[in-house]
């Protein structure tokens, strides 16, 4: 058990920030997508606000949360659900009113967008390690 624990601490906390930064790569990329397709200047602008907003708070959540229970073997299933609501309530106490409001008008429930923004996002920087 002590060999795995070593084995964790050696070589899965390093990755860590290689994750975050293909996870922020991610988001970029996804934003200058939609930007390219869109020409109206106030989508182009909640667009980068979004994304920048929940990359700031995948980030925010990953140093203050995620990291010290890795390091501690303890980021389980449970702890996993809280990083994820921990993400979503910060990026949803961050953005404006007017930002929600173009979610609901594009996107419907904002709930669902964010919680599928984040979701997608976890699950492509997965696949690609």
């Amino acid at each position: 058990m002590e060999l795995l624990v070593q084995i964790f601490q050696v070589c899965i906390i390093p990755l860590l920030g290689i994750l975050t930064k293909y996870l922020i790569d991610f988001l970029n990329a996804k934003r200058q997508e939609i930007n390219q397709t869109v020409d109206n200047e106030t989508a182009i602008k909640y667009n980068n606000m979004i994304f920048n907003t929940v990359t700031d708070c995948v980030i925010a959540t990953n140093q203050t949360y995620v990291e010290a229970l890795k390091a501690q073997g303890a980021f389980d299933a449970e702890a996993q659900k809280v990083a994820f609501q921990k993400t979503l309530d910060a990026v949803l106490s961050i953005l404006t009113d007017d930002a929600k409001e173009y979610i609901k008008e594009a996107f419907g429930d904002i709930t669902v967008y964010l919680t599928t923004l984040i979701e997608s996002s976890v699950n492509k920087n997965k696949a690609s390690v």
